[in-house]
């Protein structure tokens, strides 16, 4: 998931359509279980308090063509935000300081305080 922080250290999501559209699939796997009124809900309150930004071009490689829209949206909103990529798995993207794990990103949090 790529955020920024804010200047409380509040998260904010950042998105933008491919992004919105890769959480509407993933949610609508019937694994979940998860009603479609309900994604539809998790998807309007993540665009009501996320912030969309556009995509910015990079030539890293990535294993997995899905996972370059979230590095592209975070080398974006860089641009004018404190902003990072949370992912559990960092052997997908570039090894960046703003490519970070959920519990590096408490930590980053945490240590702002």
């Amino acid at each position: 998931m790529s955020i920024v922080l804010d200047k409380e250290n509040k998260i904010i999501p950042v998105f933008n359509d491919e992004i919105i559209k890769e959480y509407t699939e993933v949610l609508s796997r019937p694994r979940f279980k998860i009603s479609k009124s309900r994604i539809g809900k998790v998807i309007n309150d993540l665009k009501s308090v996320g912030l969309f930004v556009n995509r910015a071009k990079s030539n890293e490689y990535f294993p997995d063509p899905k996972d370059v829209v979230f590095y592209e949206v975070t080398m974006e909103s860089k641009k004018r935000n404190e902003s990072f990529l949370v992912t559990g798995n960092l052997k997908h993207f570039p090894k960046k300081p703003f490519v970070v794990t959920p519990s590096k990103m408490i930590e980053i949090i945490e240590s702002k305080k």
